[in-house]
């Protein structure tokens, strides 16, 4: 029997993923998806393009998973560095433009406004090698209320509060470690 060709087999693999698996990276996508100004769908068809288009050897479902949500978090960070090139390099437009229907001073950051909070949880999320916190605080930066975490998570209320506990001991952890100021 002749071996399938590479691409048949990352299919194959993207089909082999559980029910759960594929509510889960599609629940992962939509909350990663928050302030790129992409649905959760496009993240999530970029990861699958990624994989098809990946030298990654197919190992099995957990794998595929693991390479998907890696994948969805990578575009998500890339739009962000984009973002962020862009406004380096063109700057932040200060008036309208004709046909804009927002004044862009209208969404001005306050200049009395504190940069401590996110800055605290960025370096949270990037110290956590625990993935369900991260998509947890993922979650409460978007300001999405608990019962919308559980939702969009799957998660019922005791695996919401077992996760909000492992994030509390990891950031006083952190913190009397002095990783986290």
């Amino acid at each position: 029997m002749s071996k399938p060709v590479q691409g048949n087999e990352r299919a194959a693999a993207l089909v082999a993923l559980s029910e759960d698996q594929r509510k889960q990276l599609a629940a992962y996508a939509q909350i990663m998806s928050r302030g790129t100004g992409s649905e959760g769908n496009d993240l999530l068809q970029e990861a699958f393009a990624r994989w098809l288009g990946s030298d990654k050897p197919v190992e099995g479902p957990e794998q595929t998973c693991n390479f998907l949500r890696g994948a969805i978090s990578s575009i998500r960070f890339n739009a962000f560095r984009h973002e962020k090139v862009v406004r380096r390099y063109e700057g932040v437009r200060a008036v309208a433009e004709e046909g804009d229907e927002e004044d862009p001073l209208d969404q001005a950051a306050d200049p009395a406004a504190s940069t401590e909070g996110p800055l605290f949880v960025q370096q949270l999320y990037d110290l956590c090698e625990d993935e369900e916190v991260q998509l947890l605080l993922t979650a409460q930066t978007d300001n999405a209320t608990p019962a919308e975490i559980q939702a969009d998570l799957g998660w019922d209320e005791k695996k919401y509060k077992a996760v909000q506990k492992k994030k509390r001991r990891l950031v006083i952890r952190l913190m009397l470690e002095g990783k986290l100021t």
